[in-house]
């Protein structure tokens, strides 16, 4: 992980930016706050994998397979009870919100980052966070981008990006969502609410129920996120570039 210094977040957004409306807090779970939105969970993860890396370092130590069955069980057991806190902390974060920094796009406002849901598996948690956005102005949607005119958006094509990052503005994970649709950018089946040629009027949600961001707790060190900050596509292709090499 690397940081993006606040003057560079500065321009990358282009100019002074706020914390928007969608970050009010998580009043759902005691261990979440404002500035660690996920409370527990992402260190309960970081101190499973940890336990891993030790256990396996130890493995090697064992002079016979009953005692190496032995600590094995334990550690089994040790991990089944670290999944199960993760889940009932994780569902305890329902109903939160992620705070945001967005004054990027001139047509659209994130105007909330809501957690909706966790999914604990083997070894695996997400955090599921819906992300509701507006038209600041009445826009056109037709179905691709070839079919529209100037000032009109495309369903299938339209894309909103994103940095996952902490209090410290240093960076976790980029990512990128589709304001009209209820799942993932990057699936051919969009889930829409709008045909081509409808307008949306300003204000109101170009998905009522929002657009997902799927935190993996598994897959990253999240036990500092605090913040998803939005980009404009050139600055998320210029750090894509940077931190990822492609």
């Amino acid at each position: 992980m690397k940081k993006i210094t606040s003057m560079i977040l500065s321009a990358l957004l282009g100019g002074t930016f706020v914390l928007s409306s969608c970050g009010s807090g998580n009043s759902s779970s005691e261990k979440a706050d404002n500035k660690h939105p996920l409370g527990d969970v992402p260190r309960i993860f970081v101190d499973i994998a940890a336990k891993e890396t030790a256990f396996k370092e130890q493995a090697r130590k064992h002079k016979d397979i009953k005692s190496y069955q032995k600590a094995l069980n334990k550690h089994h057991q040790y991990v089944a009870e670290k999944m199960t806190e993760a889940t009932e902390k994780g569902k305890k974060l329902i109903g939160g919100t992620i705070p945001c920094i967005e004054n990027t796009y001139p047509d659209f406002q994130v105007t909330e980052a809501k957690i909706t849901d966790y999914h604990g598996g083997d070894m695996t948690g997400s955090v599921y966070v819906h992300v509701i956005v507006t038209p600041q102005r009445d826009i056109i949607v037709r179905n691709s981008q070839k079919d529209c005119a100037e000032g009109e958006y495309s369903l299938k094509d339209t894309r909103l990006y994103y940095a996952l990052m902490k209090d410290n503005d240093f960076l976790i994970k980029l990512g990128q969502i589709n304001p009209f649709s209820h799942n993932a950018s990057n699936m051919n089946t969009l889930q829409c609410e709008y045909i081509d040629g409808q307008m949306i009027q300003a204000g109101v949600p170009c998905h009522s129920e929002g657009s997902p961001i799927f935190i993996n707790c598994h897959s990253y060190d999240f036990s500092e996120f605090a913040k998803i900050v939005f980009l404009t596509e050139k600055s998320y292709t210029d750090l894509h570039k940077q931190f990822y090499g492609f």
